[in-house]
């Protein structure tokens, strides 16, 4: 049995297990009670308190048990064994965790009981993770937005969970109230639990597959001694040959109406963005930019251990990245961004350890920025910007201290500028505009000396500009407009003599510095708010704002 069915398996039972046991719990005189009445329930509802797996048409599955859940979000569901014991007890759960509203649901909660019970199942279910309060799973934003969450359905219900990226340190006993799940992903559930042995196989509970899975190899065409420039059966050309193949079979599903040159007939040092290394001889560079493909990243793409390079950027690929891009450990460039790619950014990516490179953006990728990201140390471009990705800016991401380029605008990211980032002491280019972001801008900014380019604009910051931003003397771009900052514009601004371009709209008042003066480079500068006397006569006439007068010089008199 291959390891994802044993591990989908194992779920499923623990699920069930979870279920029954739990509702066994409840249905005693006390959570904590040992003895007689707890071993007499024990062995009358075992009886009849069956697990079942129900494949779905997607070849998912959904766990559950003749364990109901009530139809209120406080009450604990009760055990309903069908055999002759006549002691019957129930168990209330008292919380005092936020309960869904309209806001959360999109309805009104007595217009669908099923999905106001699992939304308050989830918050419940929240404070089994290891860090429950950067979670987004929050009452004020929307059900369908809240992290690793699938809303689907008519009615509406919760039917798929995707919490790989995150930790536990509970028991995930509210799952037994999601009754509508299809999908789970709990790939990193890490709390021990001791499962019975199976008598017969169970329906996996996840289509998700693990990067570490070998990805089968085609069986269909095969690519000759003329595509190889040799024999098959050649030491040096036995791998390369399974390489060839795999292009072969994947061919018409990454294509789609583009037209690739792909052929047995050709060399495959011929075909259109096929490199070769020398030795050993593998396809190292797939480089496939502008190609007008319109399908799908195959799965198989994952057997292609040799490859260095993956550029499919600019294209109009559609569907999900694979997991199994994770099993290209010798990945240092991938290149995916203006695609029209949708899904999560898989967790797997994380094993792609010497990876440099990572381009996403401008797709239309959902869920969260995945917190291993931070394990790709050798990262120097990581960019995410125009997707439609939630949940927060991870703090690992200040672990990639050789990163350049991170961009992760145009999305919907909330809560803070992670202090963190303030590590990042390689980087040049940090763009976070167009997020809702919240909180005042890190005073830690101020380290990146090398900063040329910060874009924080049209979020909802608030605070003051910190007057450590004029160490970063390299700045050409200071975009921090369309926010809510207040306070002065600091003299120490004065001393970003590299500025072409410096936005400062927002709630800020008082006088202009003059120091602002000293940017003879300044091309387009933007400022509002309450601010009253002059603009200092040595910004350039491009940048000097229209609705005041210049200051003054000591040639006036």
């Amino acid at each position: 049995m291959k390891r994802p069915l044993i591990l989908a398996t194992v779920m499923a039972l623990a699920i069930g297990l979870l279920a029954l046991g739990v509702g066994l719990r409840d249905a005693a005189p006390s959570t904590h009670a040992q003895g007689a009445a707890t071993a007499t329930a024990t062995s009358t509802a075992t009886a009849t308190a069956t697990a079942t797996v129900a494949p779905t048409s997607t070849s998912t599955a959904t766990a559950t048990a003749t364990v109901a859940p009530t139809s209120t979000s406080t009450a604990a569901p009760t055990a309903t064994p069908t055999s002759t014991s006549t002691t019957t007890s129930t168990a209330t759960i008292t919380t005092t965790s936020p309960t869904c509203d309209a806001t959360t649901l999109g309805v009104a909660p007595s217009a669908n009981t099923g999905l106001r019970d699992d939304c308050n199942a989830l918050l419940r279910l929240r404070y089994a993770l290891s860090t429950p309060d950067s979670f987004n799973w929050d009452t004020r934003l929307p059900l369908a937005s809240w992290a690793g969450v699938t809303v689907s359905g008519t009615p509406q219900r919760v039917t798929g969970l995707a919490l790989r990226p995150y930790e536990f340190t509970g028991a995930l006993e509210g799952l037994r109230h999601l009754t509508a799940l299809v999908v789970i992903d709990l790939a990193e559930y890490t709390t021990p639990v001791t499962l019975p042995t199976p008598a017969t196989p169970e329906t996996p509970v996840t289509t998700v597959t693990p990067a570490t899975t070998a990805t089968t190899l085609p069986t269909g065409l095969r690519c000759t001694e003329t595509t190889l420039g040799g024999s098959r059966t050649a030491a040096a050309n036995r791998t390369l040959a399974l390489d060839c193949d795999t292009l072969l079979a994947m061919k018409s599903t990454l294509a789609g109406t583009a037209t690739l040159n792909w052929s047995q007939t050709l060399a495959l040092t011929s075909w259109d963005g096929v490199e070769v290394s020398v030795a050993p001889k593998r396809v190292s560079k797939l480089l496939l930019s502008k190609k007008t493909l319109t399908g799908n990243i195959p799965t198989q793409m994952g057997a292609l251990g040799g490859l260095t390079v993956l550029d499919l950027s600019e294209n109009q690929l559609t569907g999900v990245i694979p997991t199994q891009l994770g099993n290209l450990t010798n990945l240092t460039e991938l290149h995916l961004k203006r695609n029209q790619l949708e899904g999560v950014i898989p967790t797997q990516i994380e094993n792609l350890d010497k990876l440099q490179i990572l381009k996403f953006n401008w797709n239309q990728l959902s869920g969260v920025v995945p917190t291993r990201l931070g394990k790709l140390t050798e990262l120097k471009v990581l960019l995410l910007s125009n997707n439609r990705l939630t949940g927060v800016i991870p703090t690992q991401l200040g672990n990639l201290e050789k990163i350049n380029r991170l961009s992760l605008g145009f999305n919907q990211i909330t809560g803070v500028i992670p202090t963190q980032l303030g590590r990042l002491l390689e980087i040049d280019y940090l763009t976070l505009h167009n997020n809702q972001l919240t909180g005042i801008i890190p005073t830690q900014l101020g380290n990146l000396e090398k900063m040329v380019w910060l874009r924080l604009r049209d979020n909802r910051l608030t605070g003051n500009i910190p007057t450590q931003l004029g160490k970063m003397t390299r700045l050409t771009r200071l975009l921090l407009g369309g926010n809510n900052l207040t306070g002065y514009i600091p003299t120490q601004l004065g001393n970003l003599i590299s500025l072409t371009e410096l936005r400062l709209s927002g709630g800020l008042s008082g006088v202009i510095p003059p120091q602002l003066g000293n940017l003879s480079d300044l091309e387009q500068f933007g400022v509002s708010g309450g601010h009253s006397g002059c603009y200092p006569s040595g910004l350039p006439s491009g940048a000097r704002p229209a609705n005041l007068a210049p200051c003054p010089t000591e040639d006036d008199d």
